[in-house]
């Protein structure tokens, strides 16, 4: 009698409350819970660049496991000076409109290919995340356009200490010239190892940083002078930028003063 009314109860029920239970009886026979994980900041930079409104400066690089999306441009003189890699600060994108776009298109007007990477959305302390910027920088290597001429890297904020880092353990990724874009280091201790591995670098440094930066940013960029001065560090020239970052004049200062540095080491 009871078996007669729970199967009568059941084909009362509506179509999509059947379906109802048949998704809850798959559910419980199963183990593995479904997640819903919050979007990384690292898929936000690439749905942004995605979204770029020239498509043709977007670049997709390296195979299936060490992908990542990059903004290029293509120099725009009679003759190829080089390639620049920018990796701009944390948490910011390669299409980042202050000082990173300025550079992109000034440095095309002076016969450097540009590529501007979206730096990692992780801690660039951890090896994992070093382990991923050595495989960009060795990918970038292999580029064609990057194999023409000198190859400038521009590193920015705190990018620039691990990166540092992996030229010194890796010889073999090479650059010519390397600019610094207000660099500053996540604990005391690694401000200190990157004014060392500054000094063992026999690459030529610019290092800039502007008046209006935090007053830790300054205080590195001041001990890193004093570092080189101590050793006598002849590749490494330090200057401040005068302005606020976000004015275009002060952001068109900026590569003005790196391509004089440029002139000086002979690329023009």
């Amino acid at each position: 009698m009871f078996k007669s009314i729970v199967l009568l109860l059941l084909l009362a029920l509506p179509l999509h409350a059947k379906d109802a239970v048949k998704e809850d009886e798959q559910t419980n026979n199963t183990d593995k819970p479904t997640l819903t994980f919050p979007v990384s900041q690292q898929r936000v930079f690439d749905q942004d660049l995605t979204k770029y409104y020239d498509a043709d400066e977007v670049a997709w690089l390296g195979d299936k496991d060490t992908r990542f999306l990059t903004l290029w441009r293509e120099q725009t003189t009679a003759k190829v000076t080089g390639t620049t890699w920018i990796f701009p600060d944390t948490y910011t994108s390669a299409n980042n409109p202050n000082i990173i776009q300025t550079l992109r298109y000034k440095l095309t007007d002076k016969g450097l290919h540009t590529y501007s990477i979206s730096p990692l959305s992780q801690r660039l302390n951890s090896e994992q995340a070093e382990q991923r910027l050595q495989a960009q920088l060795r990918i970038l290597q292999e580029k064609i356009v990057s194999q023409d001429g000198k190859r400038l890297l521009i590193l920015q904020g705190a990018n620039s200490q691990a990166m540092i880092n992996i030229l010194i353990n890796n010889p073999d990724v090479f650059v010519d010239a390397i600019v610094l874009l207000s660099a500053h280091s996540p604990t005391t201790e690694l401000a200190s190892q990157l004014n060392e591995q500054i000094n063992q670098l026999k690459t030529p440094i610019l290092d800039l940083f502007s008046q209006t930066d935090s007053l830790a940013i300054i205080d590195e960029a001041r001990l890193r002078k004093t570092s080189a001065r101590r050793v006598n560090n002849i590749n490494y020239r330090q200057t401040v930028v005068i302005g606020l970052q976000g004015q275009v004049e002060t952001q068109i200062a900026t590569s003005q003063i790196i391509y004089g540095w440029l002139v000086k080491l002979g690329w023009y």
